[in-house]
């Protein structure tokens, strides 16, 4: 009797389960996290950049209304657009004009939809050729941070930059960091100098996704351990980008070497956001482990050789791009083995089961 109380426990009426979240359930984590960084503008009176998110969301919604399909009042339709629209926004510098962004986003978005496959199919990421379509209209908005030859030199260029007030320090940073040194990183045997936190909590960036580096690594840790995104490719990228940051930048500009500053590529340039939320978007990326290893590798080399050690306010826009063309031929190289695949393997399974069931 006790054994079938127990067997009757084990039933289940589901027959299914999902191994991963399914799209809207990912949909819904996205959207989530990027507002989290909406309301971060809104809890610091970021007015410009509110304004180019709402000129955004217009735009994005206004290209969904014209699409043939007529199946705007999706749910799913409106998240997938209100995801498009936080990404390009949060891309965008804060005195950047809204009139433009709308412009922009509305044709990009409109083109993608009807020539580039629309949201799950685009072989390209709309956000980031929004962007880049932006920074050649306007340049002049996008913020140019230059360094000299002595900060170039130092062990610790972000710190640098901190100490010369290229990266503002909150009030509030010397005592969180005093308690973090007393507290925590003490039982390790380091410390943290003054500036750090406020580069990570909020690094008063024109462009909101640099801004709140602290907000995306908890993003990050979200986006995986929810398994929205597959952990190859961002371990891959960082790995290859800090890697070469550390070891071979120094050799560029007669720096201390292999002291190349990661802190400074990963918090300055929006690498963290970029890479979390962009690289991985819908039809860009390659289907297999294998090709997911050479599309992150692929990115890493060429970050480093078009962001260098950071501070690049559209270079991540052109690197996402580039590996989205890159990604095409990675995937026409999966097609043709997995035809092989099933000329081969496939056919011959078949052709032994039938067999068998001859014989």
């Amino acid at each position: 009797m006790k054994n079938k109380e127990i067997l009757y426990k084990s039933v289940f009426l589901s027959p299914f389960k999902y191994l991963r979240p399914s799209v809207r359930t990912e949909s819904y984590i996205m959207l989530t996290l990027l507002l989290m960084q909406v309301l971060m503008l809104f809890i610091t009176k970021s007015v410009d950049s509110l304004r180019i998110v709402l000129a955004s969301l217009f735009a994005s919604y206004a290209a969904d209304l014209l699409n043939s399909e007529k199946n705007y009042k999706s749910s799913f339709v409106m998240i997938s657009s209100t995801i498009r629209a936080l990404m390009i926004a949060l891309l965008i510098p804060a005195g950047f004009p809204p009139a433009t962004v709308f412009f922009v986003s509305f044709v990009v978005l409109f083109l993608n939809k009807h020539t580039l496959g629309g949201f799950a199919n685009s072989w390209i990421n709309p956000a980031a050729l929004t962007v880049t379509v932006c920074w050649i209209i306007g340049m002049k908005f996008f913020p140019e941070t230059s360094l000299s030859e002595v900060a170039l030199q130092s062990k610790n260029i972000a710190l640098s930059l901190i100490q010369d007030g290229t990266f503002p320090q909150n009030s509030f940073d010397v005592t969180v960091t005093n308690f973090l040194n007393r507290k925590l990183f003490s039982l390790f045997g380091f410390s943290i100098p003054e500036g750090y936190f406020s580069l990570l909590w909020d690094s008063h960036s024109s462009i909101p996704a640099f801004r709140f580096n602290l907000l995306t690594l908890i993003s990050s840790i979200v986006l995986l351990a929810a398994d929205v995104l597959n952990p190859i490719i961002p371990a891959v990228f960082i790995f290859t980008y800090g890697i070469l940051v550390k070891l071979a930048a120094p050799f560029f500009y007669n720096g201390l070497m292999f002291q190349g500053d990661v802190i400074l590529a990963l918090f300055s340039s929006g690498t963290l956001f970029s890479t979390f939320f962009l690289l991985q978007w819908h039809g860009t990326t390659p289907f297999s482990n294998r090709g997911k290893w050479f599309y992150g590798l692929f990115a890493g080399v060429l970050a480093f050789f078009i962001m260098g050690i950071g501070l690049s306010p559209v270079g991540f826009a052109f690197v996402i791009l580039i590996v989205n063309v890159f990604s095409l031929f990675i995937q026409g190289v999966e097609n043709h083995f997995l035809k092989e695949y099933m000329g081969t393997v496939l056919m011959n399974q078949v052709k032994a089961v039938k067999e068998g069931v001859d014989a």
